[in-house]
């Protein structure tokens, strides 16, 4: 992908299911949790050690998220802001 995306969007999909950019709130056998595919590549992340806020559909994560293919940014009112 040539343009990086600006912002993640909420989905009702399984984590294997996401695409770039796209994040989830999975049932496990006793918690939820979210999961968020990489807006650069293919990866996706267990957040269980960040803090997810949701608000009417509006993600915020903290702290920022690097993923092993070396993207670093930040979710902010569900706007990606790149490191």
């Amino acid at each position: 992908m040539n343009e990086r995306l600006t912002e993640i969007t909420v989905v009702g999909k399984e984590p294997h299911e996401l695409f770039q950019g796209e994040i989830t709130l999975y049932q496990m056998i006793l918690d939820r949790h979210w999961f968020l595919a990489c807006p650069r590549c293919e990866g996706v992340a267990n957040l269980g050690g960040h803090e997810v806020t949701e608000n009417n559909g509006v993600i915020t994560v903290s702290p920022s998220i690097l993923c092993g293919c070396g993207a670093h940014y930040f979710v902010e009112q569900s706007k990606i802001r790149w490191c």
